[in-house]
């Protein structure tokens, strides 16, 4: 997106776009709010943090694919949505001590415990993600 399209999209000036970018100006908390819906991103991947904490009692939900299943005018293609998707969870719950990281961060963290315990038949679970 151009800079005008993204002040346009906030209700900000261009002027204002360019400051963020180069560094000169930092967004006000509510600019940041709306610049991560408007880019689909956490506030926390606008700041550059790789972790991100997450509540216990909050839940992961792929709001694509349920405004997708929503969208359906027929049983018969709600139905074909989700056998495509069957491995795939439309939301999961955030257990306590939950944090999002990268998927390569993860991938790091679930094989160094793993190799430590490569004799478990339970060690593959930890690289069974839901897609």
């Amino acid at each position: 997106m151009t800079q005008d399209q993204v002040a346009k999209h906030l209700g900000c000036h261009e002027s204002a776009v360019s400051r963020w970018e180069s560094g000169t100006r930092f967004p006000t908390g509510e600019d940041l709010v709306a610049l991560a819906d408007l880019f689909e991103v956490s506030t926390d991947d606008l700041l550059g943090r790789a972790r991100q904490y997450a509540s216990a009692g909050m839940a992961l939900v792929d709001m694509r694919l349920l405004e997708q299943l929503a969208a359906t005018p027929s049983t018969a293609e709600f139905d074909q949505i989700i056998a495509a998707h069957e491995e795939q969870a439309i939301w999961l719950p955030v257990p306590e001590g939950a944090v999002l990281v990268p998927v390569a961060e993860a991938m790091r963290l679930a094989r160094k415990v793993a190799d430590k315990h490569k004799a478990s038949q339970f060690a593959d679970r930890l690289f069974r993600p839901r897609i």
